[in-house]
């Protein structure tokens, strides 16, 4: 259809212009032109998806083009005519300037995209740029510095100006509200059809006989020009459902300033050239009131400058006393805060630096942070800042040992954080808090939870997670685990005879010759009262029994309580078998243990080999 609209747009027009056509024609080709206009404009309004602004703009759009229609029906004939009927131009000009006046409403009803104290400052500009039109059209309707004797020229004036200040409107409000109701393609086609409809309105009666067709046709391209924009909007919306052209609205507008320039510029040369005719005070008016209202645009400028000082004055008080209290927290918290780059340089240090580390902030800063720790805690520190920015935006925590300058241990709880990509920040945040209290207070609860208080050796707690360690360590052939069970013979007559606490001295004295007779990977372990139990890794049989023997030895020496000689013998059961049945050679070996201490012969070792082909043995002496 578009396609369609600007063929018939163009042969109208050359036909007009050729004089190929009667006048007739012409009207019925422009007549039909301003109903596809309006026909066009009502699709657009139905349009799924349109804004509801756009909708009443188009709406009132399409009833101005029946207007426009109407007046073209009305001079119907009456064009070529040397003196066409007084009412029927009546009629004409009054149902344009209906039309007119209601495309006018519509864009001036139009909503801002503006809101706030802008929308006031905007509206005074768009008042001095229209100001400055109006005094234009005044100018324009005017063009012997009085009024034209011939009235209908002075209507065909204002109504030209009119609609030429209907176009001027839409262009700025667009220029500095940010928002019209058309695409940007619609709106230029719509701006051109309103200029040349302007300019036919104004000329409509100062053009010589033979110039009558150029005005024919200067109607005809503007009927044609909205009615192919309206075509353009409907189809463009299939892109941009809304209908509406978006720009920023700009902080600011020297359009003001310009209409203020080409005002005085015309008052200058009017006084000039004719001086003071009715048109000359028509335009001294309008400059005064251009200029009153910069002035008091500029008057509002000063007070939203006035104003926006005392934000920025409050803003930049609060601002300073939000830095000094961030200065004061960072200066007196015990936690340390570091700023360092993306090359480890350090770029600032809180003061805590000090207090954790024994090392000055002021020297800190601007060093790498390999100088600012001591050698051996450089790889740990390295580890965490590479992979903080190996992870931007992240939050990574590590507990990190380091020394102080003193020499002594700290630990230390490191949060670190990527903000290399922060502009304000360009650095990673490692926010740093000593947790030695708390570590040594967990190591000493660990200590407790899996450790005999009395003696010192492991509990069973920990003999099981030794066991579970050696589960996983890889097997050396023709090595196994085994466990040594063993038991004081005659212990409860210490307790007895002596007490408890000479029987408690006498087991600390036993735990200490335990750990003496075994190697330093193996576990020696107590379960309570006076069983203790041994695990031996990667050991053999004759390995097992020879430590059996060793520990033995060690207990026969005579054990010195309260200044009385006691006697710490032992009964002493060996399971050999995996680490994977520690629960199974425990057994085994408290079996062997039982049947050791019964043995008559004295021998107070007993073993259980649960290697061989896998199976499970009665208890055997050990060899000697």
């Amino acid at each position: 259809m578009i396609t369609l609209l600007i063929v018939l747009a163009l042969v109208s027009v050359v036909a007009t212009l050729a004089g190929a056509v009667p006048a007739t024609v012409a009207d019925v080709a422009e007549a039909g032109a301003w109903l596809a206009f309006a026909v066009l404009c009502l699709r657009v309004a139905r349009r799924e998806g349109l804004a509801c602004a756009a909708v009443s703009v188009w709406r009132g759009l399409a009833v101005a083009g029946f207007f426009f229609t109407t007046s073209s029906l009305l001079r119907l004939g009456t064009d070529g005519e040397k003196t066409p009927p007084v009412a029927a131009a009546i009629a004409a000009t009054a149902v344009t300037t209906v039309g007119i006046a209601v495309a006018g409403w519509v864009m001036i009803r139009y909503p801002l995209e503006v809101r706030g104290p802008p929308r006031i400052r905007m509206r005074l500009d768009l008042a001095t740029v229209m100001a400055a039109f109006v005094l234009l059209a005044w100018y324009q309707c005017l063009p012997g510095g009085e009024l034209p004797g011939n009235p209908a020229q002075l209507v065909a004036n204002v109504l030209a100006c009119g609609l030429a200040l209907l176009a001027v409107f839409g262009a700025i409000k667009l220029l500095l509200g940010g928002a019209a109701p058309f695409t940007l393609t619609a709106g230029v086609i719509l701006g051109a059809g309103v200029l040349i409809g302007s300019w036919s309105l104004f000329n409509m009666l100062t053009v010589e006989p033979g110039e009558a067709p150029l005005i024919e046709a200067g109607q005809l391209a503007c009927a044609f020009l909205l009615s192919i924009a309206a075509r353009m909007q409907y189809l463009k919306m299939h892109d941009d459902p809304t209908g509406v052209t978006r720009r920023a609205a700009p902080a600011y507008s020297r359009l003001p300033y310009l209409a203020v320039i080409g005002t005085q510029a015309l008052l200058v040369t009017e006084l000039a050239l004719e001086g003071l005719t009715l048109r000359g005070w028509g335009v001294v008016i309008g400059t005064v009131v251009v200029s009153m209202l910069v002035m008091l645009r500029q008057n509002l400028a000063f007070l939203d400058n006035a104003a926006l000082l005392k934000r920025l004055k409050a803003s930049m008080g609060d601002l300073r006393r939000h830095e000094e209290r961030f200065r004061s927290l960072v200066q007196h918290a015990s936690d340390l805060t570091l700023l360092v780059g993306a090359d480890g340089t350090v770029r600032f240090a809180s003061p805590a630096l000090w207090e954790l580390l024994g090392v000055d902030p002021q020297e800190a800063a601007g060093r790498p942070i390999g100088e600012v720790l001591r050698p051996e805690d450089v790889p740990a520190a390295r580890r965490l800042l590479d992979e903080v920015i190996a992870s931007p935006g992240a939050d990574i925590r590590r507990p990190l040992r380091v020394h102080h300058a003193d020499g002594s241990s700290r630990w230390l709880e490191a949060m670190a954080t990527n903000r290399l990509d922060d502009p304000s920040v360009g650095g990673v945040i490692i926010n740093v808090r000593d947790v030695t209290e708390a570590r040594v207070l967990e190591e000493q609860l660990r200590h407790q939870a899996t450790h005999d208080p009395l003696t010192g050796l492991p509990n069973r707690v920990l003999l099981n997670e030794q066991a579970l360690r050696l589960r996983q360590e890889p097997r050396q052939p023709g090595r196994h685990e085994a466990v040594l069970m063993l038991d004081l013979d005659d212990f409860k007559e210490v307790n007895d005879l002596l007490g408890h606490q000479a029987g408690d001295s006498m087991l600390i004295v036993v735990a200490d010759r335990l750990r003496e007779s075994v190697r330093p990977t193996d576990v020696v372990a107590r379960l309570g009262g006076d069983e203790f139990v041994v695990l031996l890794a990667g050991t053999t049989t004759d390995g097992a029994v020879a430590t059996a023997r060793r520990i033995l030895d060690a207990l026969r020496r005579p054990v010195h309580v309260d200044g009385c000689q006691v006697d710490a013998g032992a009964s002493v059961g060996v399971a050999i078998g995996s680490a994977d049945e520690l629960d199974a050679l425990m057994r085994a070996a408290d079996m062997a243990m039982y049947q050791a201490k019964r043995d008559p012969s004295g021998d107070r070792v007993r073993v259980v080999d649960r290697t061989a082909q896998g199976g499970t043995f009665p208890a055997a002496r050990a060899p000697a």
